[in-house]
């Protein structure tokens, strides 16, 4: 079965948003300190653009990176934005997965007019994963104090890894504008190679 076919059964975000039982407010706050540019407009639209998102509402990275997304279909006409809870469809959206082997949320598939899928991003640009795992390290080194610190964090205590994620949590509150940057770049090369490809 292909994400294609499963498209229109995906929830608008207005619906998502009235189902969501986490992070709703903050949810819609990312969604409204979303800048959009011009020049977002422009390479982004123009063409029937349309992102299926596999997701769940307790996912801190989907509260960031989703309400992007939910913003650009907001701002450019072309775009269509449907949602669908990953643990409802593991068996279609096991078979994307991160560079190191992950099935990791919010996964993102796009398709041209045709629903032909010219692309997908999984969890988050790989420049806001390269960031925050810096800022992990420099936690790490600067909490020696913590049980196992040293760990990688699905192997530290819960304790200790309660901290390292409540420290990210917090630390990545004000990155919405520069991630929202990075996240539209990665769209747009994902546009523009599918344009490309379709010329050639």
């Amino acid at each position: 079965m292909q994400a294609a076919e499963h498209f229109h059964e995906g929830m608008a975000i207005a619906e998502y948003l009235s189902r969501m039982r986490e992070n709703r407010d903050h949810f819609i706050r990312n969604i409204e300190q979303t800048p959009v540019s011009d020049a977002d407009r422009f390479v982004l639209g123009g063409e029937p653009l349309r992102i299926l998102i596999f997701t769940e509402d307790w996912c801190q990275d989907s509260v960031q990176f989703v309400p992007m997304v939910a913003k650009l279909e907001q701002e450019v006409p072309d775009i269509e934005v449907r949602v669908l809870f990953r643990d409802a469809h593991l068996d279609l959206v096991s078979r994307y997965r991160s560079k190191d082997g992950r099935q990791a949320i919010p996964t993102f598939v796009f398709f041209d007019g045709d629903m032909r899928e010219i692309g997908v991003l999984v969890e988050r640009p790989a420049v806001a994963t390269e960031e925050i795992a810096a800022e992990t390290r420099r936690f790490q080194k600067a909490h020696p104090e913590l049980p196992g610190i040293n760990r990688t964090v699905d192997r530290m205590p819960d304790e200790t890894r309660r901290a390292v994620k409540a420290h990210t949590r917090e630390w990545r509150v004000d990155k919405q504008e520069r991630w929202t940057r990075y996240m539209f770049d990665e769209i747009a090369r994902i546009v523009q190679a599918a344009r490309q490809d379709r010329v050639a």
